[in-house]
């Protein structure tokens, strides 16, 4: 029996030095890309996609949603199948398109909801518009149910949904000061509007935000806080719209961020984008009494960052990121970075198909885009994929040590001799 035993010993170890390899290490490559066809409404030169804002994936469907400005839609893809298979809009007047400024382009922010009898997707739009849309079976056809004017000046941007209470967190980032509203995401109106920040600052700005599953709250990045350029976020209640609390990273010794993007773990961390070319990447934990939990200091110069239940990853659209914009992944588990992997001139979206593990970032026409010239959405997905998880490592070990000990059993038995 010894020799089982140190059989199962070892085949913990390898099970626990399996589990690290796979938390510790990624391999992301682009597999395939995606031609993105050109609307009535594209007035770009060969109908290019050269413009586009946020990216979000439905894991229900397996549908990737991008807020395409180039051919004034929200643009969806197939994960089963990585193709285009539909649009909303693209045709005369629904979204701004692309105008002379981002602050009264659209589409922007993108957010799907998916509850009991409720399958919906909203795009914000300039100026200070946001529309809702019925998801159907087919992609192709999503009838609108809502236009809702939030009351400001400038574009509807980014925005974030609380399944438990229903209702969404949109910001007009643009307008002075910046400010967020509070919707009821079934029908598209308004519970509470005007939310600002205290002290807020004209040209403080208001960014991404996402639903925190653990303090049952809203945070939003904010690019400035009164001013102060580091700038921080804010935990906002989705029952009331009220502020909760406003945490700046300069009182937490972090200078010169221009917090963007930001995306919540299943643990509760946040990841913060920057949008600053130089800094790195800001992890925090708003439940301790110390928020900053790690600088990553490997990539920065971001707007969407995105977080994967499955792997439990963070993918970070950074544009600016010296040396080249890359998508760089992070570990959530571990706080570790895994990998930067080069992209294009101004890629700055990101969202993930948590069933089949692949990352959609949209790549944009450019002179210096040499893989797809007129844009297009870059698939890429990790080679490390292919060896084991943990849990099939423990099962191979179980086997192994099934096999050693019948072996064992069958040594250890007398043979039987004829007389």
């Amino acid at each position: 029996m010894t020799s089982t035993r140190y059989l199962i010993a070892a085949g913990a170890a390898l099970i626990s030095i399996a589990a690290a390899t796979a938390t510790a290490h990624a391999d992301y490559v682009l597999t395939d890309t995606i031609a993105v066809p050109p609307s009535p409404s594209n007035v770009q030169p060969g109908g290019a996609f050269s413009s586009f804002d946020i990216s979000y994936f439905d894991p229900s469907t397996q549908l990737d949603y991008v807020a395409d400005r180039s051919n004034a839609a929200v643009d969806i893809f197939s994960a089963q199948t990585n193709s285009y298979v539909g649009r909303i809009g693209g045709t005369c007047c629904l979204f701004s398109g692309q105008t002379s400024s981002t602050s009264t382009s659209g589409p922007d922010g993108v957010q799907v909801i998916n509850l009991p009898g409720q399958h919906q997707v909203y795009a914000g739009n300039g100026p200070s518009n946001l529309l809702g849309f019925n998801i159907t079976s087919n992609p192709a056809n999503n009838p609108q149910f809502a236009s809702t004017f939030t009351s400001g000046k400038f574009r509807v941007d980014e925005m974030s949904f609380d399944p438990n209470t229903n209702r969404l967190l949109v910001a007009n980032n643009a307008d002075s000061p910046a400010f967020a509203t509070l919707i009821n995401a079934k029908t598209g109106a308004i519970i509470k509007g005007n939310i600002t920040i205290p002290g807020a600052a004209p040209g403080d700005g208001m960014e991404a935000s996402d639903y925190n599953a653990k303090t049952h709250t809203f945070f939003v990045a904010l690019p400035s806080i009164g001013g102060d350029k580091s700038g921080g976020i804010a935990e906002i209640d989705p029952a009331t719209g009220n502020v909760l609390r406003v945490i700046s990273l300069a009182s937490l010794g972090i200078a010169s961020y221009s917090p963007t993007g930001l995306a919540i773990a299943a643990n509760g961390q946040i990841l913060l984008g920057n949008g600053n070319a130089t800094g790195g990447t800001v992890i925090l934990d708003p439940t301790a009494a110390s928020p900053l939990v790690k600088v990553i200091p490997q990539v920065s110069g971001e707007d969407q960052v995105w977080y994967d239940p499955k792997t439990g990853r963070w993918f970070i659209a950074a544009r600016f990121n010296p040396g080249g914009p890359v998508l760089g992944i992070v570990a959530s588990n571990s706080d570790l970075f895994l990998q930067n992997v080069m992209t294009t001139a101004n890629d700055h979206s990101v969202a993930v198909d948590p069933i089949s593990g692949e990352v959609f970032v949209p790549l944009g026409a450019d002179p210096t885009n040499t893989i797809c010239p007129n844009g297009c959405i870059g698939v890429f997905t990790d080679n490390v994929a292919a060896v084991p998880e943990a849990s099939t490592w423990a099962m191979m070990i179980l086997g192994f040590a099934g096999v050693g000990f019948i072996a064992y059993r069958r040594k250890a038995k007398p043979a039987f001799r004829f007389a």
